[in-house]
């Protein structure tokens, strides 16, 4: 008798532990397959500094209120398939006045006027969904 009861436990134990076998194999499978929602996407080249601009995707907020509109962003630049440094940016506009920029590595004593050809703020803006005009040198 007492045989036929500890084969009853292994039993009862083997389909615990299947079924933990199962369900553990469950997560870690879902967990691989679903999309990571942070990732780094290429926007330029930029010669000068012969590094590759990648904007960090998630760190991209904004903000839109009676004075105007503004946004931030990181970015990293890869040099050589290495990581260089990473910027952050902060996009502002006040009302009618042209776009305007500061980084991290600008010190805080002055903002640049943004210009056209500015790769980061063209995915960000279409990123948000924000309209811009460029007249002459300058963004609008």
């Amino acid at each position: 008798m007492k045989w036929k009861a500890e084969k009853g436990n292994r039993r009862f134990n083997m389909k615990k532990f299947i079924v933990a076998v199962l369900l553990l194999t469950a997560a870690v499978f879902s967990v691989s397959v679903l999309p990571c929602e942070a990732k780094d996407v290429w926007v330029d080249r930029w010669q000068s500094s012969n590094a590759d601009v990648y904007v960090m995707d998630e760190t991209l907020a904004w903000e839109e209120n009676l004075e105007g509109k503004f946004f931030r962003i990181s970015t990293k630049e890869v040099q050589n398939g290495r990581l260089k440094r990473i910027v952050k940016w902060k996009y502002i506009k006040h009302g009618q006045e042209m776009w305007r920029y500061e980084t991290n590595q600008m010190g805080g004593s002055h903002m640049t006027v943004v210009s056209p050809g500015d790769k980061v703020f063209d995915f960000c803006m279409k990123r948000i969904g924000w309209q811009y005009r460029t007249e002459d040198f300058w963004c609008y």
